[in-house]
């Protein structure tokens, strides 16, 4: 086993932007002397360049000390990080390990994180480097010009660490930067729920013969995401048992697939109120495409709805997009008085109402289709802690 290297002195740092003045210096090189050889009387040193403020810097060039004469130097490679994490992507797709839209999030987190170290080659990434970057992204340094949420930033964090731990993986790096960088906190809104008296306004609003009414209905009484909303077909509901097969989504891409996780994939019962709202519906939307059939010449073809049809469906007879859906619900919702109200905050609510009526979580994790508990233990303490407080204020008036 190789031991430790010792250091002498506490290192140097060299600008290599010379035009500049230091302040506004961003590229540095370290240099950390090792002493003199013994054998052949010739000193030796390490080097590192790094990116930053001469703030970050000097915090590399202690962690670079440490690494040093705990003897983790990284490697040398060719790859940058911008390259590298290209790489990571290609390896992910051909692989299939996730879905499209994850990694259409994930390059749009790589992009960000290129501005601050994408020329950067990888062994000379630190925790000081990463923390300089997700300041800077908090102040606006992003693609957009503007600043950006804690939650962004730990969502880039989280992706660029993946990044690391492939070059670890691949022994290309000894250690992950990200593993001692500190990432800001999370400040993610909390979802909000619409109250049951709002709810109720808005279903007796609803117009039950209009694809875009009905979506909000099964969104807010069934709890369904977007994508199951608008993956749902009319051979998924089962009108005689009274139940309503959950196993597709459609993508922003226009992919109809099966629900992200194996939770997602459940059977929900269809209450009567929903069941005949739905039977409604489709004898309008019958009745709808009967007319557009009847202005259609015969080489457009005619629109057929069998039990592969869209529940939910555009004037031509396809899928909606989620990102529709989402640009109807935001055009619509100052009609119910729902302002600032997302069309997620409907399955939220959902959620909210079950809990409200003392539904049992693990009852809920099942109707909603939550891979994790947790998700849903926070809705229903968060529902049970209101319970007791207003318990609580009733008894503290005797007092």
């Amino acid at each position: 086993m190789i031991g430790m290297a010792t250091t002498q002195g506490m290192g140097s740092i060299i600008q290599l932007e010379k035009d500049k003045p230091r302040g506004k210096c961003r590229k540095w090189q370290l240099r950390v002397s090792l002493g003199k050889d013994p054998k052949t009387g010739k000193y030796y040193q390490k080097t590192r360049t790094v990116n930053g403020s001469y703030s970050a810097a000097k915090a590399a060039l202690r962690e670079f000390i440490e690494e040093i004469e705990e003897n983790r130097v990284q490697g040398r490679t060719s790859w940058t990080f911008k390259a590298y994490s290209d790489y990571f992507l290609e390896q992910r797709e051909l692989k299939k390990e996730v879905a499209k839209t994850t990694l259409e999030r994930q390059r749009g987190h790589f992009k960000a994180a290129c501005m601050h170290i994408g020329e950067a080659k990888l062994e000379a990434i630190t925790p000081a480097m990463l923390n300089s970057m997700y300041i800077a992204l908090l102040k606006g340094e992003s693609p957009s010009g503007r600043k950006v949420g804690g939650s962004y930033v730990n969502c880039i964090h989280d992706n660029i660490k993946l990044v690391f731990d492939l070059a670890i993986k691949e022994g290309i790096l000894v250690e992950n930067p990200c593993l001692k960088a500190d990432p800001p906190k999370m400040d993610t809104k909390p979802k909000k729920a619409i109250s049951p008296d709002a709810v109720h306004v808005m279903i007796a609003m609803l117009d039950e013969t209009k694809a875009r009414d009905m979506a909000y209905l099964i969104a807010v009484t069934m709890g369904l995401r977007r994508g199951e909303i608008c993956g749902l077909s009319w051979k998924d509901i089962d009108f005689d048992r009274g139940i309503v097969d959950i196993s597709h989504s459609f993508d922003v891409y226009g992919n109809l697939k099966q629900t992200k996780t194996k939770a997602g994939m459940r059977l929900l019962p269809l209450s009567d109120n929903m069941r005949e709202s739905l039977l409604k519906f489709r004898e309008a939307q019958k009745a709808q495409f009967d007319r557009t059939n009847s202005f259609r010449h015969p080489w457009e073809g005619y629109i057929e709805i069998d039990e592969n049809f869209p529940v939910i469906a555009t004037k031509y007879g396809t899928r909606v997009n989620p990102a529709t859906l989402s640009t109807w619900w935001t055009n619509d919702r100052s009609r119910f008085g729902l302002e600032g109200f997302t069309l997620h905050e409907l399955r939220h609510t959902y959620l909210t109402l079950l809990a409200m009526n003392g539904v049992h979580p693990k009852v809920m994790q099942e109707l909603a289709g939550h891979y994790s508990s947790q998700i849903t233990m926070d809705i229903y303490t968060h529902v049970n802690m209101d319970a007791k407080r207003e318990a609580v204020a009733a008894v503290s008036k005797v007092f």
